[in-house]
């Protein structure tokens, strides 16, 4: 019967399952990106660099600027040349790249160019995210869930990682097995977990048919 044959061709096309939570996980890293970035970094900058106010607050300005330019001037063609995966593949190395390099160099003016390179990443990887996560929608109303999800796991993150962040942190100051490199732990481990999620773009590129 038609009917049949419709809904059929519905399930047919649907993207995976784990798309969308593989999806979730890239965003809920990149929102635990920016609580390191921003109150985490409160903590490390003026235990580690001897960072007041003035520093903090040019710093958190250089980057949310480096964020909107990015979102507004680099990310566009960025997917014109790459397609959204590859681009948020390349976000998510600057992430990596950035936050553990910062967590390790603390020598000037390196470790400012890495604090700015993490921002940049987070602009590319957040954006086409989202991006990613509306394409691989199968109709509207999964595409509005799907979007709605993704703002729940980013407000989540950002109750939960402000605590756990500040918690790693003094752990890792405290000496110890974790304490191998003062303040860097958490940093050391959202940059793992952005460069163990660098496949999973182009995964979601190969297990998605609604990506052209």
């Amino acid at each position: 019967p038609p009917e049949a044959e419709r809904a059929f061709a519905a399930t047919s096309s649907s993207p995976p399952s784990m798309v969308q939570p593989l999806l979730r996980l890239v965003a809920l890293t990149m929102s635990w990106c920016l609580t390191l970035s921003v109150s985490t970094y409160c903590l490390f900058g003026s235990r580690f660099l001897g960072y007041g106010q003035p520093q903090l607050s040019t710093m958190f300005s250089s980057g949310a600027a480096i964020a909107v330019l990015t979102q507004l001037f680099l990310f566009p063609r960025l997917v014109r040349r790459l397609g959204e995966p590859a681009s948020c593949t390349v976000g998510l190395g600057a992430v990596a790249m950035g936050l553990g390099g910062l967590s390790l160099l603390k020598c000037q003016p390196l470790h400012s160019m890495l604090y700015l390179l993490t921002r940049l990443g987070v602009g590319i990887a957040d954006t086409s995210t989202a991006t990613l996560v509306a394409l691989t929608s199968a109709g509207r109303e999964a595409r509005a869930r799907n979007l709605a999800l993704i703002q729940s796991t980013r407000a989540g993150a950002r109750i939960i990682t402000p605590l756990l962040s500040a918690r790693l942190f003094e752990l890792s100051c405290s000496g110890g097995v974790f304490g191998a490199i003062p303040g860097a732990l958490p940093y050391l481990i959202v940059s793992g977990m952005s460069l163990a999620f660098m496949p999973v773009p182009l995964l979601v590129r190969r297990l998605s048919k609604h990506l052209q």
